[in-house]
């Protein structure tokens, strides 16, 4: 696989950040494909002349350092379908503590309020119901929610008062109770569910856990979060272990760029089309007759389509203008 361009499913471990594993797979590619980097002191730049841009490598939605589970990492040219990739449903297995809850509603948190326990695993299961479909729901503060331009973690953790964000709407399309401990634990009393939830994108598993704890009676915090897909990609198909993986390890797991959004449906252009798109030209309205399926919509991104060469390589990402009807491009991926 080329390394200059692609998508890489990534197994995060927990105790590590998302830029931490993107920093990985950069560096690592680099050193095994020294030809991606920039190379530096060989053509001298003019005074006040802006550095060479570095190999990019960036994600398409991030993880908390405690949840693991799947990342989706873009690599090279990569980077410029982030914005179809975000506003997708995800999928996720978490783990309920009730008793305790934190200032950032996990585990990692410092415990700032306690409480008795329900009684049984029952009466958490019996409130359920309450967080299905559309709801309304306030995000944490220690978040990466923006106030002033500055994230709400950085604030909270500078010791600033940061007032709780207003609450906005999520939906909940799948909330079960997969598993419960509910009693002694060897040293400690454990009480805690295990719950898969499938949900929109913005949903907060951390601030779900808390609100399903109060609605309980009780407080609560997330003891563990485990990503399992999101949109149609699935954590089964990732990379595990990935500070361990070496550069070409991580260019031999990379997915092509044609396979990013594998729910839009493709157009394959003859080589006139391909230099007219890459060039700046619009395509034709007629050129939609040639999908190989329906149009749908994705996520946030809207209605998109992938337009391919004769050899399947990504030359560009149209949409359908909402206001018209009428393809525009969305993206064009450069030719090395």
């Amino acid at each position: 696989m080329n390394p200059a361009g692609g998508i890489l499913l990534v197994d995060k471990p927990s105790g590590v950040t998302s830029f931490d594993v993107v920093n990985h797979v950069r560096l690592a590619l680099v050193r095994a494909f020294p030809d991606l980097a920039p190379r530096r002191g060989q053509v001298r730049r003019p005074a006040g002349a802006p550095k060479p841009p570095r190999f990019k490598v960036g994600h398409a939605g991030t993880l908390d350092p405690l949840a693991t589970g799947l990342l989706i990492i873009l690599v090279g040219k990569g980077s410029r379908l982030a914005p179809f990739l975000i506003g997708m449903d995800k999928t996720y297995a978490a783990t309920v503590r009730f008793g305790t809850g934190t200032d950032s509603l996990d585990r990692d948190g410092k415990v700032v309020c306690t409480s008795p326990v329900p009684d049984n695993q029952d009466i958490v299961a019996g409130c359920l119901e309450e967080f299905r479909g559309d709801i309304m729901q306030i995000p944490p503060v220690i978040s990466a929610l923006k106030k002033d331009g500055q994230p709400l973690y950085k604030l909270a953790r500078s010791g600033q008062d940061v007032p709780e964000p207003d609450a906005r709407p999520v939906t909940i399309r799948r909330l079960e109770m997969t598993g419960s401990r509910w009693g002694d634990s060897g040293d400690e009393s454990v009480c805690e569910v295990d719950l898969e939830v499938e949900c929109s994108s913005g949903t907060y598993i951390r601030s779900l856990a808390r609100d399903l704890a109060r609605a309980a009676g009780s407080e609560g915090h997330i003891h563990s979060l485990h990503r399992l897909t999101v949109g149609p990609f699935d954590v089964a198909d990732a990379v595990s272990d990935i500070l361990d993986q070496d550069g070409e390890s991580l260019a031999g797991a990379l997915s092509p760029l044609s396979a990013a959004l594998p729910q839009a449906p493709s157009l394959t252009l003859d080589e006139e089309e391909s230099v007219a798109v890459r060039q700046g030209h619009q395509p034709g309205l007629l050129w939609l007759e040639r999908l190989d399926r329906e149009l749908v919509a994705i996520g946030k991104a809207g209605r998109l389509f992938r337009m391919l060469d004769g050899t399947g390589d990504l030359v560009a990402v149209g949409r359908l203008d909402e206001d018209t009807g009428e393809p525009r491009i969305a993206a064009v991926i450069a030719v090395e």
